[in-house]
């Protein structure tokens, strides 16, 4: 009996031993394995922690390419904004440039028809001038000198030629009356032009006369002329004006009459009265 029991001690004893043994070779079994299982989890979150990281690289880069896009997009915004702005104000300045050159074309008509009737009068004036020179040239022939001076037809008649003594005398002399004849017949062809009359005088003594200074002998030797044509061929003295230069005449020293006949400026200016209206 106590052999048996010891037996049965012993039994159990070896059982426990190979339950231990087992166990123990069990848990390192287990061990082995779990330590394979947190190696894969490392790598797993090391794969995982790299990839988090490319993922938060891309969204950094997505972020500012976003960004970039957002800014062109503004920028964009704006300067649409001015092109339209700046489209506004040119249509609105070629609208106003477009009056303004409706307006410069209707003011440049204008000033092209006024033009025109001044250039239509300063023709006929040329006309007129031209006309009335020749007849002096073809009826006065080598009696007087004709020409054009300061755009009036002038006939140059010398002094001694019309008063003989030039330093005293202011009563036109016999001689000169068919001259002066020859001067009123063409005249008398223009009724509607002006006539002056221009004496320049140079007399050195005044003691035999009763005038102060040579512009009393030129006033009076340039009425004299005036008066002849008047009153002896019938020039209406409305059309006369008689002028004394004295020694300080536009031609020196030299004594003469300038018979000037005006072309007809009146009329012109009273075209370009009535244009500045």
């Amino acid at each position: 009996m106590k052999k048996y029991q010891l037996r049965m001690k012993r039994n159990t004893c070896i059982g426990l031993l190979l339950m231990v043994f087992v166990s123990g070779i069990g848990w390192a079994q287990n061990k082995k394995e779990l330590i394979l299982k947190v190696d894969e989890l490392e790598m797993e979150v090391q794969e995982t922690q790299a990839a988090l990281s490319a993922s938060k690289q891309e969204a950094a880069r997505y972020k500012a390419e976003m960004d970039a896009v957002n800014y062109q997009l503004e920028e964009l915004k704006t300067t649409n904004a001015s092109l339209l702005q700046n489209l506004t104000n040119f249509t609105e300045l070629s609208s106003k440039k477009t009056d303004n050159i409706s307006k410069s074309l209707e003011t440049l008509r204008t000033k092209e028809n006024q033009l025109k009737t001044i250039n239509d009068a300063l023709t006929r004036m040329d006309s007129v001038t031209l006309a009335l020179l020749t007849s002096f040239k073809n009826g006065m022939g080598t009696d007087a000198k004709t020409g054009l001076n300061n755009g009036a037809v002038t006939v140059v008649l010398d002094n001694s030629f019309l008063f003989n003594e030039v330093d005293k005398n202011y009563k036109v002399v016999e001689n000169a009356i068919p001259v002066l004849e020859k001067i009123a017949k063409i005249l008398k062809e223009q009724p509607t032009l002006k006539i002056l009359v221009e004496t320049n005088s140079n007399a050195l003594e005044f003691k035999a006369l009763k005038l102060t200074d040579n512009w009393d002998l030129s006033a009076l030797q340039a009425a004299a002329v005036v008066r002849v044509l008047t009153e002896t061929f019938a020039i209406a003295p409305e059309r006369m004006q008689a002028i004394g230069k004295s020694e300080y005449g536009f031609d020196g020293i030299e004594t003469n009459t300038k018979i000037r006949i005006q072309p007809p400026y009146e009329g012109f200016y009273k075209t370009l009265k009535e244009m500045m209206k």
